[in-house]
């Protein structure tokens, strides 16, 4: 089974899949495999080279994410062009991890899952809720980077009250850890529940 786990910037999607990893899921997060499919010698980073020019690049040939990110998240049509190259390979590269193993109830961490069109390619979606100040607050101690860099990565993606419109599941992260973790034996529950009756 695939569940896709997403929420606004730093709403705490990486705890949430964590609980659920204690509880016997498997994690893939595609923040992860963003970076593996840009590595040095791969072909999303030739990719990238190709469409931005060499000046994404850091004195060590790799990927400077934060000079790429200050580049790409102003200008929608380059976040398109973004997408357009990763977003395939990084579904290429979840998808080596299902066929892998088959029988495991994979958590697939992903802030882009509407806007990717992932939510698709998966049998249930959980939306992990923050408030916005709040997960600002957070992304900038987590991340070290600037609140308007993390409003500027909101505004390119789907507003929470849409996602929750579409998830399967919501789960607040704005209260105490104890109430996250009810809230994920909750689901966990139903969810081992509906695999054992396939």
């Amino acid at each position: 089974m695939k569940i896709g786990v997403t929420g606004i910037f730093a709403s705490g999607k990486g705890t949430v899949c964590k609980m659920f990893e204690e509880l016997g899921a498997r994690i893939i997060d595609t923040d992860e495999l963003a970076r593996d499919v840009v590595a040095p010698g791969t072909e999303g980073l030739a990719r990238l080279v190709k469409e931005f020019g060499s000046e994404i690049l850091g004195p060590d040939g790799g990927l400077d994410r934060r000079r790429f990110g200050m580049l790409v998240f102003k200008d929608s049509e380059k976040v398109r062009r973004l997408n357009q190259i990763t977003h395939p390979l990084i579904l290429q590269a979840a998808a080596d991890q299902f066929s892998r193993h088959p029988d495991a109830i994979f958590m697939v961490n992903t802030p882009l899952l509407y806007e990717a069109g992932f939510d698709k390619f998966m049998d249930q979606n959980i939306v992990v809720t923050a408030g916005t100040d709040q997960a600002v607050e957070r992304g900038v101690k987590r991340d070290n980077i600037s609140a308007e860099e993390i409003r500027d990565r909101l505004n390119n993606q789907i507003s929470l009250n849409e996602k929750m419109k579409r998830a399967d599941h919501v789960i607040d992260n704005s209260g105490t850890l104890e109430n996250t973790k009810n809230q994920v034996i909750k689901i966990w529950n139903a969810l081992t529940i509906s695999t054992r009756k396939e």
